[in-house]
C-alpha cells in the first residue's frame, strides 16, 4: 500500500457512503473504478478483490466496507486500501466523531422554531 498524500484526491471510510471530504459518494467511486481491482502498491501490483467487493450495496444506499483512497498519480487514477486506517483507529475515530456544521445547522433551525 504505497501512495503519496499529495496525490489523494478522495478518502472513504469504512461504513460511509460519502468520501471523507464529502465531494464524492460511493456511487462516483462505482463509476470510477467499475470491477477494478484496488492496487496494492507503485509497481502496479493488484489485490485479487475489485472496489465492487468493498462495497455493500444492500441498503438503500451504498457504503463502502474498507477504508479506501482514490489518487491521481500521472494522469492516472487508482484505488487503494487506506494504509492510514485499522480497525482499532475505525473504532477511536467513530468515538470521537464529531458531526459536521451542515448537521448542526438544521438541528438548531429545527429547535428554533
Amino acid at each position: 500500500m504505497s501512495y503519496k498524500e499529495n496525490e489523494v484526491v478522495a478518502k472513504y471510510t469504512k461504513g460511509n457512503h460519502k468520501s471523507d471530504c464529502g465531494e464524492y459518494n460511493v456511487n462516483d467511486l462505482l463509476e470510477m473504478f467499475d470491477e477494478t481491482n484496488v492496487t496494492k502498491n507503485e509497481l502496479g501490483d493488484y489485490y485479487d478483490f475489485t472496489v465492487n467487493d468493498c462495497i455493500d450495496q444492500s441498503l438503500n444506499f451504498p457504503i463502502v466496507t474498507k477504508d479506501l483512497v482514490v489518487t491521481s498519480e500521472c494522469d492516472d487514477m487508482f484505488c487503494y486500501l487506506n494504509k492510514d486506517h485499522h480497525d482499532h483507529d475505525i473504532v477511536l475515530a467513530l468515538k470521537n466523531e464529531v458531526e459536521c456544521s451542515a448537521s448542526l445547522d438544521y438541528e438548531f433551525a429545527n429547535e428554533s422554531i
